[in-house]
């Protein structure tokens, strides 16, 4: 199943590149941005073009935009450089959450609550380049094996491939 719920978000992210490059609605680039997200099991990520900063302020704009609301913020560079002396680049981790879809959820599977909010990684990496991961909600619907779920899983994954195109352009 956990494969099923990778198959099902890449074909998403394929296939509306896809048809996009086939119809002819939208530019080159824009029908390639699909092809920039990766999807690798737990989480999807995409390269950004844009600094840590303003990625996240982008960031924080395209989850309200979507419906997400940022419930917690963890410093990580901070916290490892607090508690380990550790210098890292700099990570941030947002807890969002979109509260009709966290409601959805809630309510057939009150015991996801141990896996919200969800979490959204802003990482400049050791090269000065910077990513942006969101956890995979289809595997998350998977891990509770409550077919109920199925199309929230689908819908939210949307969400969270619409997300990661709009803030690596």
């Amino acid at each position: 199943m956990k494969t099923l719920w990778t198959l099902v978000a890449l074909f998403l992210v394929l296939s509306a590149s896809a048809f996009a490059q086939e119809d002819g609605n939208m530019n080159d680039e824009a029908a390639s941005m699909h092809s920039h997200i990766t999807v690798n099991g737990y989480y999807l990520h995409t390269a950004v073009s844009t600094d840590f900063e303003t990625t996240v302020e982008k960031l924080r704009g395209i989850l309200k935009d979507e419906g997400f609301g940022v419930l917690t913020e963890i410093d990580f560079s901070a916290k490892m450089k607090e508690k380990l002396d550790v210098d890292t680049p700099p990570c941030l981790i947002l807890g969002a959450c979109n509260p009709p879809f966290a409601w959805q959820v809630f309510q057939s599977e009150p015991w996801i609550g141990v896996e919200m909010p969800c979490n959204v990684v802003v990482r400049q990496m050791d090269d000065g380049s910077v990513e942006v991961a969101i956890k995979n909600p289809g595997m998350l619907v998977e891990a509770t094996g409550n077919n109920e779920l199925s199309q929230l899983g689908e819908d939210l994954t949307q969400a969270v491939v619409r997300i990661l195109e709009k803030v690596s352009h």
